[in-house]
């Protein structure tokens, strides 16, 4: 069974506890985000239980990073959160045409 990706997604606590010092350095974003806007995760301060703290991070919207300082990052408790993977994607290319030879008549 296929599940949405709104049953799928999980608060920022929950993504970071997954990560590798949790998630220092890497790229998060909302579900309805496009993948040009993400939040780049400088610090969290899990609580004692880990359901619950703060996070802190530079915010780059649309291509344009906002503010080189980190800033505390809003909604971390809501379950709208995702890690962006490093991109793997091929890009597929049209081979280049040949060059048209010039008819000798």
């Amino acid at each position: 069974m296929i599940l949405s990706k709104v049953l799928q997604a999980e608060s920022l606590l929950q993504v970071t506890k997954k990560l590798p010092r949790r998630g220092v350095g890497t790229k998060l974003q909302r579900l309805s985000w496009k993948e040009d806007s993400f939040w780049t995760l400088t610090a969290v301060k899990p609580s004692i239980d880990g359901n619950h703290g703060v996070a802190s991070g530079v915010l780059t919207w649309k291509g344009d990073v906002q503010s080189e300082k980190p800033k505390r990052i809003n909604g971390v408790l809501k379950k709208v959160w995702r890690h962006m993977q490093p991109s793997t994607r091929v890009e597929w290319r049209t081979p280049p045409k040949p060059a048209e030879q010039e008819a000798s008549v």
